[in-house]
């Protein structure tokens, strides 16, 4: 069942002990949207923690995020950026919620309708850029802590507003979230300017098989 973003905050009030499910492989929108809307509920009282199948990785530190260790039972599964049940991943029990989702929030248009009830909204550049809108609407503010998890989001599904999903509602979002106290300079160097010393390794070994053709038209690795 198709909900608007009214109905979504209405339920998300409504109900505790929330697990928020993200999908494998974890990228800074899942990531990013799963701990605001986990640090949200707790704002209000409720118990919420976030499951993901892979590990989730270490630049994301930062976020601070309430893992679910198993010490209470949810009542109420969220799945955030994930738009079929097969993107959930095998590991850390999580097909144990995946088939149980009560609600999906998600910006691809092809999102296959798997939970009870589903938000969605594909002119939206990311989850983050939807939860911006939601997460007032269920009467909690953007802290600056929320609103640098929602700016990660933002930023690295639109490869720091450069892809062609970046519309003028993101760059308004992306405003609501500077005002909150997202401190966009540390996210962006963080996001889009470090490199671990694996990946340096792996552009090294790229880079020594660069070869040019087509009178250095053509780049070949």
């Amino acid at each position: 069942m198709i909900v608007h973003v009214a109905e979504a905050a209405a339920a998300l009030q409504a109900h505790d002990d929330i697990l928020i499910l993200t999908h494998r492989r974890p990228d800074g929108d899942t990531i990013g949207s799963s701990a605001a809307l986990c640090k949200a509920l707790q704002h209000l009282g409720k118990t919420a923690a976030v499951l993901c199948s892979d590990p989730i990785p270490a630049m994301y530190d930062y976020m601070q995020i309430t893992v679910y260790d198993g010490s209470f039972t949810p009542a109420f599964v969220v799945a955030v950026d994930v738009a079929g049940i097969q993107l959930f991943g095998d590991h850390n029990n999580i097909q144990d919620y995946a088939e149980h989702v009560d609600l999906c929030i998600d910006h691809h248009g092809s999102n296959s309708g798997y939970a009870y009830e589903t938000l969605v909204d594909d002119r939206a550049a990311a989850a983050a850029e939807l939860l911006t809108e939601l997460i007032p609407q269920m009467g909690v503010e953007l802290t600056p802590e929320i609103a640098a998890c929602l700016y990660t989001g933002v930023a690295t599904d639109t490869g720091c507003f450069r892809f062609t999903n970046t519309t003028a509602n993101t760059h308004l979002a992306a405003a609501k979230l500077i005002e909150a106290g997202a401190d966009v300079e540390k996210l962006n160097e963080r996001l889009f300017e470090c490199r671990s010393h694996a990946r340096i390794q792996a552009e090294k070994m790229a880079l020594e098989s660069l070869e040019f053709y087509y009178e250095d038209r053509c780049a070949l690795i």
